[in-house]
């Protein structure tokens, strides 16, 4: 059996179309069943808590994944690594529950592997023999030799570098309220329209396949049945997809419908509350600079020294 797989045409077109189109289908199953709808609302609400996390400066907490991003691009991999380790230590000290933790992780790894999937199929460095799987003729129209390992090693890389600012961003979701991004982009000089902007930006995706799930559930109360067929029936999913294919008019009109609804609602409490009638904005509470916030920022500023100077002398910098 081993031999037909390796050693035959027909064997090896099945593996090279397993390995091309069976992990990529794969990662949003494990995405969906991992977190599912409402857990990706969740992840993009904030959770209140009494850590020293949440109590931190929200200027800073906008600022940190943006330097952090940009430390990441500069630094070679064996340095992003070490990075990767210091974004874990607020999540230590954030402490999420176990559901939150669940649901960061799959939405960090799930793109993470299908990144390194697609580097391992198409990074080809040439004149190297570094094929795991060399592909057949029969599927020479994929536009790759096969699976490579010096493209799973560099998709790695690219990977760590996307895990860093994701790692640092995701915990400004859990731990910072929408009134204290709208304060630090005053504080900022910048108008308070672009922080409710950013605000409002972070929570529509979620919103939407919230609303997804719910007019799914909508419709299979009222008899449209949208429930997955088991792998054993292979008859049943040609009328399962034309069942999902003729759903996606009604779903997209009650979406737009229930998008368009909910920015009326929003406008009209923008108004009650009289946003942007002045300049000068004025808030309920101030931030109060304390040692915890000093501490984080010099912290924040050493590590940037630290990677300039690795950079300036040529030791983790980018080749």
């Amino acid at each position: 059996m081993l031999s037909f797989f390796t050693q035959t045409i027909l064997g090896r077109t099945i593996v090279g179309y397993l390995l091309m189109f069976v992990v990529p289908l794969i990662l949003p199953v494990v995405f969906v069943k991992l977190v599912g709808f409402r857990g990706l609302r969740h992840l993009f609400s904030y959770e209140p808590k009494e850590t020293p996390i949440h109590r931190l400066d929200p200027r800073f907490k906008i600022i940190y994944p943006v330097v952090i991003g940009i430390l990441s691009i500069v630094l070679n991999w064996n340095y992003v690594l070490a990075l990767l380790g210091l974004t874990l230590i607020p999540w230590i000290l954030l402490r999420p529950t176990r559901n939150r933790v669940r649901v960061t992780l799959t939405m960090a790894f799930t793109p993470v592997i299908g990144m390194i999937w697609s580097q391992g199929l198409f990074y080809v460095i040439p004149g190297e023999s570094h094929l795991l799987f060399a592909f057949p003729w029969t599927i020479s129209w994929f536009g790759t030799p096969g699976l490579s390992g010096a493209g799973l090693l560099h998709g790695l890389h690219e990977a760590g570098r996307m895990l860093v600012p994701a790692s640092a961003s995701l915990i400004v979701l859990l731990s910072t309220k929408p009134s204290e991004i709208i304060w630090a982009f005053a504080k900022f000089n910048l108008p308070p329209v672009a922080g409710f902007a950013f605000t409002v930006a972070l929570r529509f995706v979620p919103q939407m396949f919230e609303r997804v799930a719910l007019l799914q559930k909508a419709m299979e109360v009222r008899g449209y049945s949208l429930k997955a067929p088991a792998w054993r029936q292979p008859a049943e999913w040609p009328g399962y997809l034309g069942r999902v294919l003729a759903s996606i008019p009604a779903l997209s009109a009650a979406l737009l419908v229930g998008s368009l609804r909910t920015t009326s609602v929003m406008a009209m409490v923008a108004d009650a509350r009289a946003f942007g009638s002045h300049r000068a904005r004025t808030t309920l509470r101030e931030h109060q600079m304390n040692s915890s916030d000093r501490f984080a920022w010099g912290a924040l500023a050493l590590l940037t020294v630290t990677v300039a100077g690795l950079v300036g002398l040529h030791i983790g910098g980018r080749a």
